[in-house]
């Protein structure tokens, strides 16, 4: 590797010399704002004395034929001199910019942008873009507008440069910008073929600032092949990988290595590429394989995005109205956590021919999860770990009757029904009772707008053929959320209340009893209920109330004759009956094979520890005999300080769970580490509250500690390990 300090003009080579962006870099991305600064620097260069000014690094490496190269690095500063020198050239042209020495523009030309002999059997441009910008680069040279492919941002920053270079007052001649851009000096870094570009390139993007997770990625699993496979392998994988994300892969890349790598929880954003190289590295997977695998899923993760369910017949891939309804109400709810759940059910439906009837049970049962959830004002983030489990506790429940020779008669939402429904604490999903006093009491001016759009789109087009697109109608402001008895009370109002008005204002405002869709805001949201439902003259022109409403929610007031409790509670009540219908509480058919031994995560909350003996423990996959709750606890602890030792001392300087106190009882304290003691003097239900903190600190999730656990029935709050079970 040779580096060394040169003009930008030296790094562009001869005219043999062709500099390759390759397929693993992104597209061009300066914008208007970047080549703004670096005109300012360049009018600075040019009033200044100065013979030189720093414009950053290229990296580049042997293209593996003749006096190529390939960028590395650098890719952005030379794209956009190159388009600056273009737009002067038409400048020029057109007779827009002053120069004395024509002959200069054939220099230009021929030195910095073009190769008479270079090696590309199509491209002789000095410099070839990747392909979504090479055509639009190569249109640039014809400098005839209507040719120009318009959009493209090659395309839009050469016209930038072009009306800022012919503005009045012109910044530059011809001469003079051309003297200042063989000013811009660069660290030029020159690989051999000793040098690895991956770690040149990690060390470039340290900070992980210039490029998003997916671009590394990208380059991660394209960088090392030959030039040939990176061409190949972007065109049959990576670009359709790009297509199928909107350009924008990074959320699916976080989905695909949850699944592929059997994640309990996602890998945080800013730790997915490393998270990757690991991935790939630990069984040193094939990257054209993987590749292969990523465009298996993508294909469910953009039906999941787009709202469109295909379903392969005889050999072609059909649309399902009705799936694809469903799935635009679930993507109403404007929440990825359910992501890693429904492609890998996706793909597994298709694998095993699932009637689509099943497919729509499937995601109608995953609606219902959400729906009564928030109604109970249930967060749905806490459901992320869930989501990357539930796919897989359904398999192992079909594997566990395989395994035992058992035939299994029940499909496949009735096994995903029990996982669901044996979740308790923050994971459970509502019953009936709990339900119903949601509806009832909601405030849903505190759900999120996601829920409100979602909530009012489902109740609008209840038991309705004609369906009416409320969500959109809600964003873009055709449609709002009308509060029938109003926000701040009229004497009006109080009338029509009665003597207990401001306890019924106060309990009702802003529950769905007292809510409906207007399709404008509404002059009349002061007005006496009469008014607000037959509407009214309003400065010499009529308002239309109730009766005029667009919305079926709201024509359904119209057969109310006053607003009062009773009328609040009647409306409550259907709205009740409307989401009990639309949601009703799972069954289930499943039941699963009786153990000897039964398992418990932290994820089960409600697990009481007292008079179960433990068997043993699973901690991160791995099988622990431990009969001792104590010796689990501790041996968890240091496990997690094995693996997460500054975030663990880190944790016993605020002194919470572990301390950093050398004056310690070994029989209250056990140490971790020097300067780091675990508190163990605790009842076995608190040690299990003080592991779930520490998960949750660790960002870890719960079910990968898995206790091991038989009956013990016993008359004695004492413990195995001698401690005392403080209920």
């Amino acid at each position: 590797m040779q580096g060394r300090a040169m003009p930008l003009q030296t790094v562009m080579g001869n005219g043999s010399t062709q500099l390759v962006i390759p397929v693993y870099q992104r597209n061009y991305s300066w914008k208007i704002e970047n080549c703004n600064q670096l005109l300012v620097d360049l009018v600075k260069l040019k009033d200044s004395n100065r013979i030189s000014h720093f414009f950053g690094s290229v990296v580049t490496a042997p293209a593996g034929y003749g006096m190529d190269r390939i960028i590395i690095d650098g890719q952005q500063r030379l794209t956009t001199t190159s388009l600056l020198m273009l737009a002067a050239i038409k400048a020029v042209k057109d007779g827009k910019m002053t120069i004395e020495k024509e002959w200069m523009i054939e220099q230009v030309h021929d030195n910095m942008l073009w190769s008479k002999y270079g090696s590309h059997p199509t491209c002789k441009t000095k410099l070839i873009p990747i392909e979504q910008d090479r055509l639009a680069y190569e249109r640039l040279f014809t400098y005839d507008e209507d040719q120009f492919i318009k959009g493209s941002k090659i395309t839009n920053n050469l016209e930038h440069f072009y009306e800022k270079l012919t503005s009045w007052p012109l910044p530059f001649t011809f001469e003079e910008l051309w003297d200042v851009v063989n000013r811009l000096q660069v660290i030029c870094i020159d690989l051999d073929g000793n040098d690895d570009p991956q770690l040149i390139f990690e060390s470039l993007n340290s900070t992980g600032l210039a490029l998003e997770e997916a671009d590394k990625i990208r380059n991660y699993l394209l960088m090392s092949l030959s030039a040939a496979e990176q061409e190949d392998c972007y065109k049959k994988y990576w670009e359709k990988i790009q297509i199928a994300t909107n350009d924008s892969p990074t959320m699916f890349l976080r989905d695909y290595i949850t699944i592929s790598d059997n994640l309990l929880r996602p890998v945080k954003l800013n730790n997915l590429y490393f998270h990757w190289k690991k991935y790939m590295a630990e069984e040193n997977r094939d990257r054209t394989a993987e590749l292969a695998s990523m465009l298996d899923y993508v294909r469910f993760f953009k039906m999941i995005n787009t709202a469109e369910i295909s379903l392969p017949h005889d050999g072609k891939w059909t649309k399902s109205i009705r799936l694809s309804k469903k799935m635009a109400q679930l993507r109403n709810l404007d929440t990825d956590v359910i992501n890693v759940f429904l492609i890998s059910f996706l793909k597994y439906a298709v694998e095993n021919k699932f009637a689509e009837e099943e497919i729509w049970r499937v995601l109608d049962l995953v609606e219902c999860y959400f729906a009564r959830r928030i109604i109970c004002r249930l967060s749905s983030n806490s459901l992320t770990q869930t989501f990357c489990v539930l796919h897989r506790d359904v398999l192992r429940s079909i594997s566990e009757y395989e395994k035992a020779g058992q035939p299994l008669d029940v499909p496949y939402h009735d096994i995903l029904a029990y996982h669901i429904l044996r979740r308790e604490g923050n994971y459970l999903i509502p019953n009936d009772q709990s339900f119903a006093e949601g509806i009832k009491t909601r405030n849903v001016y505190q759900m999120t707008k996601a829920a409100q759009h979602f909530f009012f789109e489902r109740l609008e087009n209840f038991n309705h053929t004609e369906f009416l697109d409320v969500k959109k109608q809600m964003q873009n402001g055709d449609a709002t959320i009308e509060h029938i008895m109003p926000q701040t009370l009229t004497p009006e109002w109080r009338r029509e209340l009665g003597e207990n008005a401001e306890a019924i204002h106060e309990q009702y405002l802003h529950t769905f009893a007292n809510l409906t869709l207007t399709g404008v805001n509404s002059e009349l949201s002061n007005n006496p209920f009469e008014d607000k439902k037959n509407g009214k003259m309003v400065d010499g022109q009529f308002v239309n109330g109730y009766k005029g409403s667009i919305y079926r929610l709201t024509q359904e007031l119209v057969g109310y004759d006053t607003w009062g409790l009773n009328d609040l509670e009647d409306r409550a009540k259907k709205i009740k009956d409307k989401l009990f219908a639309l949601y009703p509480y799972p069954t289930t058919e499943f039941h699963p094979l009786p153990k000897t031994i039964e398992e418990f995560s932290l994820e089960d909350e409600d697990f009481n520890p007292t008079s179960r003996w433990l068997i043993g423990y699973r901690l991160f996959g791995e099988e622990h005999q431990e009969t001792i709750w104590t010796d689990m606890f501790v041996d968890t602890v240091k496990e997690l300080y094995t693996r997460y030792p500054d975030a663990i001392m880190d944790l016993a300087k605020k002194g919470i769970w572990v301390h950093e106190t050398d004056d310690y009882d070994p029989k209250k304290y056990e140490k971790i580490a020097e300067g780091c003691y675990l508190w163990k003097n605790s009842s076995n239900r608190n040690k299990l509250t003080g592991l779930r903190f520490l998960f949750d600190e660790l960002d870890l999730a719960y079910e990968e500690l898995v206790l091991l656990i038989e009956p013990k029935v016993t008359n004695s709050e004492i413990q195995s390990d001698g401690s005392v079970d403080e209920e």
